[in-house]
Protein backbone atom coordinates (compact mmCIF):
# COMPACT_ATOMS: atom_id res chain seq x y z
CA UNK A 1 0.00 0.00 0.00
CA UNK A 2 1.49 3.42 -0.90
CA UNK A 3 0.71 6.08 1.01
CA UNK A 4 3.92 8.65 -0.08
CA UNK A 5 4.38 9.44 -3.17
CA UNK A 6 4.30 7.40 -6.50
CA UNK A 7 6.45 6.10 -8.76
CA UNK A 8 6.87 7.01 -12.52
CA UNK A 9 5.30 3.87 -13.76
CA UNK A 10 2.30 4.70 -11.50
CA UNK A 11 1.64 7.93 -13.21
CA UNK A 12 3.06 6.38 -16.79
CA UNK A 13 -0.87 6.61 -18.52
CA UNK A 14 -1.93 9.98 -17.16
CA UNK A 15 1.24 11.88 -17.85
CA UNK A 16 1.28 10.05 -21.22
CA UNK A 17 -2.45 11.15 -22.40
CA UNK A 18 -1.41 15.00 -20.92
CA UNK A 19 1.82 15.27 -22.74
CA UNK A 20 0.15 13.44 -25.80
CA UNK A 21 -2.84 15.83 -26.03
CA UNK A 22 -0.62 18.96 -25.98
CA UNK A 23 1.15 17.22 -28.72
CA UNK A 24 -2.07 17.16 -31.08
CA UNK A 25 -2.93 20.76 -30.10
CA UNK A 26 0.40 21.39 -31.40
CA UNK A 27 -0.02 19.06 -34.61
CA UNK A 28 -3.44 20.65 -35.52
CA UNK A 29 -1.79 23.60 -36.34
CA UNK A 30 0.89 21.60 -39.20
CA UNK A 31 3.67 24.00 -37.92
CA UNK A 32 5.87 20.47 -36.64
CA UNK A 33 7.23 17.82 -38.09
CA UNK A 34 6.30 14.27 -36.67
CA UNK A 35 10.07 14.35 -35.40
CA UNK A 36 9.34 17.73 -33.72
CA UNK A 37 6.16 16.67 -32.07
CA UNK A 38 7.79 13.42 -30.60
CA UNK A 39 10.65 15.36 -29.11
CA UNK A 40 8.15 17.66 -27.74
CA UNK A 41 5.94 14.69 -26.42
CA UNK A 42 8.79 12.79 -24.90
CA UNK A 43 10.27 15.55 -23.37
CA UNK A 44 7.42 16.89 -21.85
CA UNK A 45 6.32 13.18 -20.53
CA UNK A 46 9.25 12.91 -19.12
CA UNK A 47 9.70 16.46 -16.89
CA UNK A 48 6.10 16.38 -15.87
CA UNK A 49 6.72 12.35 -14.56
CA UNK A 50 9.97 14.18 -12.62
CA UNK A 51 7.99 17.24 -11.54
CA UNK A 52 5.10 15.13 -10.27
CA UNK A 53 7.31 12.13 -8.28
CA UNK A 54 6.69 14.05 -4.89
CA UNK A 55 3.20 14.86 -5.67
CA UNK A 56 1.43 11.96 -6.76
CA UNK A 57 -1.07 10.22 -4.35
CA UNK A 58 -2.95 7.27 -5.99
CA UNK A 59 -4.58 6.49 -2.76
CA UNK A 60 -5.66 10.56 -2.15
CA UNK A 61 -6.17 11.72 -6.00
CA UNK A 62 -7.18 14.84 -4.58
CA UNK A 63 -4.23 15.37 -2.68
CA UNK A 64 -2.03 17.81 -5.02
CA UNK A 65 -3.99 18.35 -7.59
CA UNK A 66 -3.44 22.20 -7.89
CA UNK A 67 0.34 21.19 -8.17
CA UNK A 68 -0.67 19.33 -11.24
CA UNK A 69 -2.77 21.51 -12.51
CA UNK A 70 -0.81 22.71 -15.98
CA UNK A 71 -2.30 26.22 -16.86
CA UNK A 72 -1.94 28.65 -19.71
CA UNK A 73 -3.40 31.79 -18.83
CA UNK A 74 -1.43 34.62 -20.35
CA UNK A 75 1.69 33.42 -19.08
CA UNK A 76 2.94 29.76 -20.24
CA UNK A 77 3.30 26.24 -18.02
CA UNK A 78 6.93 26.45 -17.23
CA UNK A 79 6.73 22.73 -18.19
CA UNK A 80 5.11 23.40 -21.77
CA UNK A 81 7.91 26.65 -22.08
CA UNK A 82 10.93 23.91 -21.33
CA UNK A 83 9.49 20.94 -23.52
CA UNK A 84 8.44 23.96 -26.58
CA UNK A 85 12.34 25.24 -26.50
CA UNK A 86 13.91 21.53 -26.81
CA UNK A 87 12.54 21.82 -30.18
CA UNK A 88 13.49 25.05 -30.90
CA UNK A 89 10.06 27.04 -31.02
CA UNK A 90 10.10 30.74 -29.36
CA UNK A 91 7.76 31.80 -26.68
CA UNK A 92 5.61 33.61 -29.52
CA UNK A 93 5.71 31.16 -31.80
CA UNK A 94 4.31 28.42 -28.75
CA UNK A 95 1.39 31.26 -27.52
CA UNK A 96 0.62 31.18 -31.30
CA UNK A 97 0.19 27.37 -31.55
CA UNK A 98 -1.78 26.51 -28.33
CA UNK A 99 -5.22 27.67 -26.91
CA UNK A 100 -4.92 31.39 -25.28
CA UNK A 101 -6.38 29.61 -22.02
CA UNK A 102 -6.17 26.09 -21.44
CA UNK A 103 -6.09 23.70 -18.32
CA UNK A 104 -4.82 20.44 -17.86
CA UNK A 105 -5.41 18.77 -14.78
CA UNK A 106 -3.30 15.51 -14.00
CA UNK A 107 -4.50 13.63 -11.44
CA UNK A 108 -4.31 9.63 -10.46
CA UNK A 109 -6.89 8.16 -12.38
CA UNK A 110 -7.96 11.22 -14.14
CA UNK A 111 -7.06 13.58 -16.90
CA UNK A 112 -9.03 16.42 -17.92
CA UNK A 113 -8.63 19.61 -19.82
CA UNK A 114 -10.52 23.15 -19.99
CA UNK A 115 -10.23 25.58 -23.09
CA UNK A 116 -10.93 28.76 -22.23
CA UNK A 117 -11.97 30.14 -18.79
CA UNK A 118 -15.45 29.21 -19.31
CA UNK A 119 -15.06 25.77 -21.64
CA UNK A 120 -16.37 23.07 -20.45
CA UNK A 121 -14.31 20.36 -19.01
CA UNK A 122 -13.57 17.42 -20.76
CA UNK A 123 -12.02 14.22 -19.80
CA UNK A 124 -9.15 12.84 -21.37
CA UNK A 125 -8.33 9.36 -19.46
CA UNK A 126 -9.92 7.80 -17.03
CA UNK A 127 -8.11 4.87 -15.48
CA UNK A 128 -10.55 1.44 -15.75
CA UNK A 129 -8.95 0.28 -12.85
CA UNK A 130 -10.76 1.38 -9.74
CA UNK A 131 -8.68 3.12 -6.65
CA UNK A 132 -7.01 1.61 -3.99
CA UNK A 133 -9.12 -0.30 -1.63
CA UNK A 134 -7.19 1.93 0.99
CA UNK A 135 -8.93 5.11 -0.45
CA UNK A 136 -11.87 6.28 0.81
CA UNK A 137 -15.40 5.60 -0.59
CA UNK A 138 -16.46 8.20 -3.11
CA UNK A 139 -19.61 10.21 -1.69
CA UNK A 140 -21.99 11.74 -3.48
CA UNK A 141 -20.31 15.05 -2.60
CA UNK A 142 -16.80 14.28 -3.43
CA UNK A 143 -16.87 16.96 -6.41
CA UNK A 144 -17.25 19.61 -3.90
CA UNK A 145 -13.73 18.64 -2.55
CA UNK A 146 -11.69 22.41 -3.75
CA UNK A 147 -8.92 20.43 -5.80
CA UNK A 148 -7.57 22.96 -8.54
CA UNK A 149 -10.15 21.64 -10.82
CA UNK A 150 -12.89 22.08 -9.18
CA UNK A 151 -12.11 25.58 -7.59
CA UNK A 152 -12.75 26.30 -10.91
CA UNK A 153 -15.99 24.67 -11.53
CA UNK A 154 -17.64 26.00 -8.54
CA UNK A 155 -17.06 29.11 -8.99
CA UNK A 156 -13.22 30.00 -6.91
CA UNK A 157 -12.77 33.63 -8.88
CA UNK A 158 -13.17 36.24 -7.29
CA UNK A 159 -15.20 38.28 -9.91
CA UNK A 160 -17.25 37.47 -13.08
CA UNK A 161 -15.97 36.59 -16.56
CA UNK A 162 -15.69 39.42 -18.95
CA UNK A 163 -18.66 37.81 -20.66
CA UNK A 164 -20.84 37.26 -17.84
CA UNK A 165 -24.35 39.02 -17.80
CA UNK A 166 -26.43 39.22 -14.84
CA UNK A 167 -30.58 39.25 -14.95
CA UNK A 168 -32.89 39.90 -12.54
CA UNK A 169 -36.76 38.35 -13.17
CA UNK A 170 -38.96 40.05 -11.08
Amino acid sequence: MNHGCGSRAEMLAEVSAAASFVSRLLRSRGFLSEKQLQVFRDYLQQSLSEHYQHHWFPDRPQKGSGYRCIRINHEMDPLIGKAACRIGLTSAQLFSLLPRELTLWVDPYEVSYRIGEDGSICVLYEAEAEPPASAPSPSPYDHQSLNCKNRFMMGGRTSPPKNYLMTVSS
